[in-house]
């Protein structure tokens, strides 16, 4: 079967991974090299059937409305101090995301479920938010444009890896009940198989990669070499964003290379009033080429390769996970999600069952009002809300599975 052995190495440490979650304990990545018939071996003997597929804004972080009241006094390690707070990102916004909320993602991976973060966040924001977020299998960010997975850190020159992200260096942030083998540094490489799909010319092209490396700043990460400007940048993706910047639309790239936004708040004022009709326009996908996607997440609407998607990049994973002998395998059939707004209906209804700590839409509040595979663990009457709702989710999917 086809798991992508382009990058033998890379797939054995994925294996590696999933399969020390079905013995029980979860060890990080080790760079080694493998051939193919490791690989083979591995993926047979995998016993792992499910996996979960999460977002993080609104569904794993979130944003109290009054945050410095939230925000715990003193430093002190006891379980009532149970919010861990993220950077700001790019756009400045600051969530938090709650220590049972880490506790419970990591049972997932216990239990021998392949655990992804799926997220349409800039990979910059992505790698900054690192040491707050989840550990996991993989790591998803521009909306399905680019695929991460962890390696222990630092590697040698010997064991260098193709698509290793240069110059990052995670340090996990600590938590309550944090186990001591999760305050090891790790780092990311690239899914090349998956990229070297998405920078083909009808997609993204390869122009918007840039090298990046760690520094001090609002998002935590600056180019060795300069970002390439949308108006030079070549590939279907981008011939749409230049369209679109002639109709006035001022489109945010910074730190995308596979995608690219529009935010309503960053429109001049009659692009801004008439917004819900150009919301309305992408939904009906008037004026969009084929090649592709689009989808509307808080009044932004986001734009990538018809090949990416939640969705999409989720079924490629549930292959790479569990390997694609199997024509029954599916997401329907073998994956759960957590999810809370239009951009991740795709994947909720793909999904056998879709968790929602909280509804940000009115399209999702309708779709979990008809659907009995989407459950809303929200209640506000309850005071189950934000991360309490979150961590209702995950309580959920550890009972049932």
């Amino acid at each position: 079967f086809n798991v992508g052995l382009a990058n033998p190495m890379l797939l054995f440490l994925l294996w590696a991974n999933l399969l020390g979650h079905c013995a029980g304990f979860i060890p990080f990545l080790a760079a080694t090299t493998a051939s193919s018939e490791h690989i083979m071996a591995a993926s047979s003997s995998s016993s792992c059937k499910m996996a979960v597929f999460s977002d993080v804004d609104g569904t794993l972080v979130h944003y109290p409305k009054n945050l410095a009241a939230a925000e715990p006094e003193g430093n002190a390690d006891t379980e009532s101090i149970d919010l861990l707070y993220l950077p700001p990102s790019k756009t400045g916004q600051r969530g938090v995301i709650s220590s049972k909320t880490l506790r419970l993602c990591q049972k997932l991976r216990h239990r021998g479920m392949p655990f992804v973060l799926v997220s349409g966040m800039r990979s910059t924001t992505l790698f900054q938010r690192l040491p707050y977020l989840p550990r996991a299998d993989a790591y998803v960010s521009e909306s399905g444009g680019r695929i991460f997975y962890p390696v222990d850190s630092p590697l040698d020159d010997e064991h260098q890896i193709d698509g290793l992200v240069d110059g990052l260096l995670v340090n996990p942030e600590p938590y309550t009940g944090c186990p001591s083998s999760h305050h090891n540094p790790f780092t990311l490489v690239e899914d090349m198989e998956w990229r070297n799909q998405i920078s083909n010319l009808q997609c993204a092209g390869s122009d918007g990669y840039s090298t990046l490396a760690p520094r001090a700043g609002s998002d935590g990460f600056s180019t060795l070499t300069p970002p390439t400007p949308i108006e030079h940048r070549r590939g279907t993706l981008w011939e749409h964003a230049k369209t679109l910047q002639k109709q006035g639309f001022f489109l945010d790239s910074s730190g995308y290379a596979t995608a690219f936004r529009i935010n309503r708040k960053h429109q001049e004022d009659d692009l801004a009033l008439n917004f819900d009709n150009f919301l309305q326009k992408c939904k009906d996908r008037e004026g969009i080429p084929d090649e592709l996607g689009c989808s509307t997440n808080l009044g932004c609407v986001d734009f990538y390769p018809i090949m990416s998607g939640k969705r999409n990049v989720c079924d490629y994973l549930l292959r790479k996970f569990f390997g694609d002998h199997d024509e029954a395998m599916s997401l329907k059939s073998h994956a759960l999600c957590l999810c809370d707004d239009d951009n991740d209906v795709e994947m909720a209804l793909a999904c056998r069952k879709a968790y929602i700590p909280s509804i940000t839409s009115e399209s999702m509040q309708k779709l979990a009002s008809e659907n009995r595979d989407m459950i809303v663990t929200e209640n506000v009457e309850e005071g189950k809300v934000e991360s309490l709702a979150t961590e209702a989710a995950l309580e959920m999917i550890l009972y049932d599975n």
